[in-house]
């Protein structure tokens, strides 16, 4: 007999008022043995020769959806599993029901766990996404759903939400670790046996994780996690797992009365202004993924309201903003350890890139001596702590894309000269730095 923690799936041999291990209270579960019900082994499976395995063919279904197929990498893959995070609100169901609208000539079966099929066809008829290969259920017992699966034998099949799912071999309440566990499960089986698209919609927790501590990160060959930046109709797709693609990819989509759109221009979109002049702000490249986004890095240097400076950053890593302080104050020769210095990205963006080092250093800079940078003109280099500017990756698709949206001037390490002198631009001039130092004959 062993009693099971409902939120973390800790096992205990009596009932404990607390968990040990999560700290919940009335969490513990008895366990009832389900040894009858589980499926017992008829054949043993032997080791094949990695020469000697078969590979089959990935079939690929696009989702109609550019931002979404970009993030997925060429499409969803047959036989796959999709996790789809997010906050209240955010517009997970409201991407789901676009998929299933947009996968056309396929049958999809939607389960909707939380809404009744009127509310989910009303949305339907307001973003568009009606289709006769649509079927919607309302039940969370996955038994029932199994049926429903093996009878209409969907190419996709959407569970929103996962967490509203329950199976009988576990006693515990759905959204608890051991019910995620078990029907997740049980769905991924019949998607690879099967050999449809299951994307499953998940709840997230006041820290910003998928509920079930990590359980169904592990079960599952893709993550996305949907976020929200300044701009409230803003939302940005984050794939941080993908067994058939890269990681760090993002789409950019806007919320609108018709539903989720993709964002035309997304370089744009991370600008407050065109061309920024205000004292603080310099204009940079990070790369999300595959492709270059346009950044604006904001910067405020003031007197402090105790006796000694503190760091703020927002978007940016908290050690960076010291990192990139302490170079100022070593190499530029500006005390800043008697000022606050508030580091932040524009539209709430959040970047990890060093090819943005020397843009924070240059914003930095022109806060401290209230002097607006050129108009049309860009930083990119990493910095090093000997004050060094260094030569940064995907040179030609940043340079390209600072070309195409009209900037004039863009400052970079010196080491990247050879490189720049085999791309051609039609506006885009350049000034080279080896130094941190030179920066004073800019700013």
């Amino acid at each position: 007999m062993v009693y099971v923690c409902n939120n973390c799936g800790q096992t205990s041999p009596k009932k404990m008022g607390k968990c040990f291990n999560c700290e919940k209270w009335d969490t513990f579960v008895l366990k009832s043995d389900n040894s009858d019900n589980k499926k017992a082994k008829t054949s043993q499976k032997t080791s094949t020769r990695i020469s000697d395995a078969s590979v089959n063919k990935v079939e690929e279904f696009s989702t109609n959806i550019a931002e979404m197929d970009r993030v997925l990498g060429n499409g969803m893959v047959a036989g796959s599993t999709i996790l789809i995070g997010g906050e209240p609100g955010i517009g997970k169901s409201t991407l789901s029901l676009q998929i299933a609208g947009n996968f056309k000539n396929e049958r999809v079966l939607y389960v909707a766990g939380e809404e009744s099929p009127s509310q989910i066809k009303a949305r339907a008829q307001r973003i568009q996404a009606l289709d006769n290969d649509l079927y919607l259920y309302d039940d969370n017992d996955v038994s029932l759903i199994e049926n429903q699966i093996n009878e209409i034998k969907p190419k996709l099949v959407i569970i929103d939400s996962i967490h509203t799912i329950e199976s009988s071999y576990s006693d515990s309440s759905p959204g608890s670790v051991s019910q995620l566990k078990n029907c997740s499960i049980i769905l991924s089986e019949l998607a690879k046996a099967n050999n449809f698209i299951l994307i499953l919609v998940a709840h997230i927790t006041k820290d910003g994780v998928i509920a079930g501590p990590k359980t169904l990160e592990h079960l599952v060959d893709t993550v996305l996690y949907f976020e929200q930046v300044d701009r409230n109709d803003l939302r940005i797709l984050r794939t941080t797992k993908n067994r058939f693609g890269t990681t760090n990819e993002i789409g950019i989509f806007e919320m609108t009365e018709k539903g989720l759109i993709e964002s035309l221009d997304p370089s744009r979109v991370f600008l407050s202004s065109e061309n920024t002049v205000n004292p603080g702000s310099a204009i940079t490249t990070s790369f999300e993924g595959s492709r270059p986004i346009l950044v604006e890095i904001q910067s405020l240097v003031s007197n402090p309201l105790q006796s000694f400076g503190k760091r703020y950053s927002n978007g940016i890593e908290n050690n960076k903003c010291t990192l990139m302080v302490a170079i100022v104050e070593k190499f530029l020769n500006k005390r800043l350890s008697d000022k606050d210095v508030f580091l932040n990205i524009s539209k709430g963006l959040k970047i990890k890139d060093s090819s943005t080092d020397l843009a924070i250093v240059a914003s930095i800079l022109s806060s401290i001596n209230n002097k607006s940078l050129i108009r049309g003109c860009a930083f990119l280099g990493e910095i090093g702590l000997s004050g060094e500017v260094k030569n940064v990756g995907k040179l030609d698709k940043r340079l390209s894309e600072l070309d195409r949206l009209g900037f004039t001037l863009c400052y970079l390490p010196l080491d990247s000269k050879k490189d720049v002198s085999k791309f051609k631009f039609n506006h885009l001039k350049f000034e080279y730095l080896s130094d941190i130092r030179d920066l004073n004959r800019v700013i």
